[in-house]
């Protein structure tokens, strides 16, 4: 039994050796991948302004004979940005947020770009990439794949939707009351701490949490989430079936087969750990002659094994601690030395 004990451990310590390798390939992939998308991206966005640049250098030196550009191929995408471009890469996990202190429904004001000053509500947040997305602000026109058209039944090569921009680019605008006035007025929050939170075990994760301005008592509440609407529909089951209970325990007998381990694993399985009461005595009584093998042989002495057991006992005589009448024996055994040792010195002296 013990020979079947250590090899399941064996297989269990591989397989999680080889599980940790696996996980340790995959966030190197995903990592890659993160990279990639990043030079992807501002390779993408330094040849559009090469070619913006050049183009302008060409209207230039060419005045009234300057080519349209929007025709051709070009007639109907002229302008707009790929698909793969409009999502920023996602980030490395530790140069995401910690938290977000900007949620869906929130007033926001953009600082930076073409869309400074505008105030918009939030859309859409993505905290693995660190970009909010605002309804009606920074809207670009982005070219559709055919495929893509097929899955959504939609027609219509370039489509114009909002651009999500870096959550530094954006600021939190709240109504809060003038202190002279007492009228509420849009502020500008610049910056807020993340209290109140703490992690909820039955969930397995952190709650929410308060929104507080720094240096003052004032909490900036989440915006209001929309519940879920669900449709329904003739082939979807009714509560009353789901919630009616159909097992009822009991401790008379189990509540499945002892067989039952036989389907979910396989019997013959490395990782197996429960096993019949007939397998597991019939191993009992094999460890069990094993055992009285070796208590035979320990009755066939040979003269090497007998000299090291002599060997044995003789150190073991030699390393044991002294009794209270030796040391006694050893103290007079010294005394006298010590006071014949004394005489001569005095008689030496005289």
């Amino acid at each position: 039994m013990q020979k079947i004990a250590q090899r399941t451990e064996r297989a269990t310590r591989n397989a999680a050796g080889k599980l940790a390798k696996a996980r340790q390939h995959q966030k190197n992939a995903e990592s890659w991948e993160r990279y990639q998308g990043l030079v992807r991206t501002q390779r993408a966005a330094a040849q559009n302004v090469r070619d913006a640049r050049k183009n302008r250098r060409e209207d230039w030196e060419a005045g009234a004979l300057a080519p349209r550009r929007d025709a051709g191929e070009q007639r109907e995408t002229y302008g707009a940005t790929s698909m793969y471009n409009l999502h920023a890469p996602e980030l490395e996990p530790r140069k995401q947020p910690k938290w977000m202190h900007i949620s869906e429904g929130d007033r926001v004001v953009v600082m930076r770009g073409r869309e400074k000053g505008k105030i918009g509500v939030v859309d859409d947040v993505s905290k693995e990439r660190g970009t909010v997305r605002i309804k009606g602000i920074n809207v670009v026109d982005v070219i559709v794949p055919e495929w893509m058209n097929k899955e959504d039944n939609t027609t219509g090569i370039v489509q114009s939707t909002a651009k999500p921009m870096p959550l530094a680019d954006v600021k939190l605008v709240y109504p809060l009351p003038d202190p002279e006035t007492g009228i509420p007025r849009d502020v500008i929050i610049d910056r807020l701490l993340h209290v109140n939170y703490y992690y909820d075990k039955n969930k397995r994760e952190w709650t929410d949490g308060d929104r507080l301005i720094p240096g003052t008592n004032t909490l900036i509440p989440w915006p209001e989430k929309a519940e879920p609407q669900y449709e329904d529909h003739e082939d979807d089951t009714l509560r009353i079936t789901v919630e009616e209970q159909t097992f009822r325990p009991f401790l008379l007998h189990p509540p499945m087969p002892l067989s039952v381990i036989d389907e979910l694993r396989n019997k013959y399985s490395k990782f197996r750990t429960r096993h019949d009461w007939e397998f597991i005595e019939q191993k009992e009584l094999e460890d069990a002659k094993v055992e009285q093998r070796k208590e035979l042989a320990k009755g066939m002495r040979t003269p090497l094994q007998e000299l090291a057991d002599v060997r044995k006992k003789q150190k073991e005589e030699a390393d044991r601690e002294l009794t209270e009448e030796q040391l006694a024996r050893i103290g007079e055994v010294v005394a006298a030395e010590r006071a014949r040792a004394t005489g001569a010195i005095q008689r030496m002296g005289q």
